[in-house]
């Protein structure tokens, strides 16, 4: 008959697990490795939002020196664009003048094409009247210098003598004024019924 001591068994079992060592504080330490994951973590992130910001920052700041210098680049185009409009009024009061003055001017055409070949820039006139060879002329201009240039104009032309400049006024957008003067339609004409030599090739 064989016997089996199951006691000795048990007894062995225990000796043996009497000898591994056990470790105490595992799960603190545990814990310790997880909080410090949580904050490299956290501190990564934050350094990557820093990051990612601060380029954007700089990108915004790129824009906005690029935006600026877009503008004033447009400026500059929007100003010159406002001088030529102002150029191109200029010019269309002109011909809207000279075509009311050759409709309704009772006066020969020709004096109105000499008056017009004379006109400077920024300089248009208001109104003209004829009393034979008397001709009183008023209008605006934006600078004293474009009626100084209209006067020399006509002093310089040989179909216009006797120029007196009238009253020059300042107005909000420039100045007025007034002058008169003679209109010679035949010069040459003139010259040989005074006893004077016509000039030559005239």
């Amino acid at each position: 008959m064989i016997k089996i001591n199951l006691l000795a068994g048990t007894e062995k079992a225990k000796a043996r697990a009497a000898k591994v060592p056990k470790f105490e504080g595992v799960g603190t330490l545990g814990q310790n490795v997880l909080m410090a994951g949580v904050v490299i973590l956290a501190l990564l992130f934050v350094g990557w939002r820093w990051y990612s910001l601060e380029s954007e920052r700089r990108q915004l700041k790129s824009e906005i020196v690029k935006a600026q210098a877009e503008k004033e680049r447009l400026q500059a185009i929007i100003k010159k664009g406002e001088e030529y409009k102002a150029k191109k009024e200029l010019l269309e009061r002109k011909i809207s003048l000279i075509t009311q003055l050759k409709r309704n001017q009772s006066g020969p055409v020709h004096l109105l094409d000499e008056v017009s070949k004379q006109l400077p820039d920024f300089l248009w006139l208001d109104s003209m009247n004829e009393a034979g060879q008397s001709i009183t002329i008023q209008g605006k201009a934006t600078t004293y210098n474009a009626v100084s240039n209209f006067y020399n104009n006509l002093t310089g032309s040989r179909y216009f003598q006797n120029v007196v400049m009238g009253s020059i006024s300042a107005i909000p957008v420039g100045v007025t004024f007034s002058l008169t003067c003679q209109f010679l339609a035949h010069p040459e004409g003139q010259a040989e019924a005074s006893g004077e030599n016509p000039p030559a090739g005239g």
